[in-house]
């Protein structure tokens, strides 16, 4: 029985040796985040995705941001706005509506090597206005820019 033990825990401790906390390494150490372009009708989305970029990679221990490395460019390329409804009688009346934003990026690894080019990333959330729906519609712009970051940062990341 002891022998037993000793051998599952030396496979244990064996298999487990080339864990690294934070995921696998990424194919570059340093990134260099260009300038969001926008080319939608919403004029200050991207400098909020470029500010939820920044926190999606700056949290991220892997990676540090600054030039030198790997280079993202990100463009803001698509926004829509879809009245839902329930009934086929209300069509002109909504209530609610899913906001959707489609980003567009490159990444580039310091050695010019593309790791992916034109790679879209979409997140969309649904607006029930009940006051001001122009407010209330640019405060769902941080959460889906957040998740589009984490995306972002998750495809970047991922093992080549």
């Amino acid at each position: 029985m002891t022998k037993a033990l000793s051998v599952l825990a030396l496979c244990l401790l064996t298999g487990c040796s080339a864990y690294r906390l934070g995921g696998p390494k990424p194919a570059f150490t340093t990134l260099d985040i260009a300038p969001v372009r926008n080319t939608t009708n919403r004029p200050v989305a991207n400098g909020l995705l470029q500010q939820k970029l920044a926190e999606s990679f700056g949290g991220d221990p892997r990676v540090r941001l600054g030039t030198g490395g790997a280079k993202l460019d990100a463009e803001i390329s698509s926004f829509r706005r879809d009245g839902l409804t329930t009934k086929p009688t209300d069509a002109f009346f909504y209530t609610s509506f899913q906001l959707t934003y489609i980003v567009r990026c490159t990444l580039t690894s310091g050695d010019g090597k593309v790791l992916f080019r034109n790679r879209e990333f979409t997140a969309n959330a649904t607006l029930r206005p009940l006051g001001n729906a122009a407010g209330e519609e640019r405060s769902l712009d941080g959460p889906i820019f957040a998740d589009i970051a984490a995306q972002v940062r998750e495809a970047a990341t991922t093992a080549w």
